[in-house]
C-alpha cells in the first residue's frame, strides 16, 4: 500500500471495515476479512484496533454518524411533517446498505458484544435527541397536536421502528418493508394528531 499517516491509514481501516459491513453483516467484520478489503497485511489493523470488536464500534458509529450528518443538514429545510417523513422513509428503507438491514444487524449483533451495544446505546439515543426537536418544533409551531411530552413520543416511534424493522428483515420475513412504512407513518400520524402522505409516497 501507498504510504499514509496514522489517521489515514485509521480512516481507510474504517472505510474497508463500513464496506464489509455493509456487504456482509457484522459478523464478517473480521479483522482478517478488512484486511483484505483494503489489499494490506492483517497486523495493520491490530496496530491501529486492539481488538474485532473495538473496530466493529468504530465502523458502526463513523457510518450511522455520517447518517445523522446528513440528516441534520437537511433538516433546516424541512417543515417537521417533512423531517418525520423523511426520518421514517431512511429508516425502513429495505436497501442492503441502510434502515432495517443496517439497524436490525447492529441490534442483533450488540447482544453478543458489549462496547457494540454501548455505540449502538449511543446512535439511538442521539436520533432521540432529533426526534425531540422536531417533535417539539412541530407542537410550538401547532403543526403538532399532542398532549404526550415529545421525549415519550419520540421513544415510541423509535422503538416501533427497530421492532417492526428486525421482523421485515428476518429469513422468513413476517412483514413487508412496505407494511412497516404504512404502520410507522400511522403511528406517527395518530401520535402527533397530523395527517401523513400513504407510505406508498413514501420513496
Amino acid at each position: 500500500m501507498v504510504y499514509m499517516t496514522r489517521l489515514a491509514r485509521r480512516e481507510a481501516i474504517i472505510a474497508a471495515a463500513s464496506a464489509v459491513m455493509l456487504k456482509d453483516g457484522f459478523d464478517a467484520m473480521t479483522t482478517r476479512r478488512v484486511a483484505a478489503e483494503m489489499g494490506a497485511a492483517n497486523g495493520i489493523i491490530h496496530h491501529h484496533f486492539k481488538t474485532a470488536s473495538e473496530l466493529k464500534c468504530a465502523a458502526f458509529l463513523d457510518y450511522e454518524a455520517a447518517a445523522r450528518k446528513a440528516f441534520i443538514e437537511m433538516r433546516p429545510t424541512l417543515t417537521p411533517t417533512a423531517a418525520l417523513k423523511l426520518f421514517v422513509s431512511d429508516h425502513t428503507d429495505d436497501a442492503r446498505d441502510s434502515g432495517m438491514w443496517f439497524w436490525a444487524q447492529a441490534w442483533r449483533a450488540a447482544q453478543a458484544d458489549t462496547a457494540l451495544a454501548s455505540a449502538y446505546a449511543e446512535a439511538v439515543s442521539g436520533w432521540h435527541r432529533l426526534l425531540c426537536d422536531i417533535i417539539a418544533d412541530g407542537n410550538a409551531g401547532g403543526e403538532f397536536r399532542t398532549h404526550a411530552h415529545a421525549e415519550t413520543v419520540a421513544w415510541r416511534i423509535l422503538g416501533l421502528g427497530i421492532g417492526l424493522s428486525s421482523m421485515a428483515v428476518l429469513p422468513v420475513p413476517l412483514l413487508s418493508p412496505t407494511a412497516v412504512r404504512a404502520l410507522m407513518i400511522r403511528t406517527v400520524a395518530d401520535d402527533l394528531g397530523v395527517e401523513l402522505q400513504p407510505a406508498t409516497d413514501i420513496s
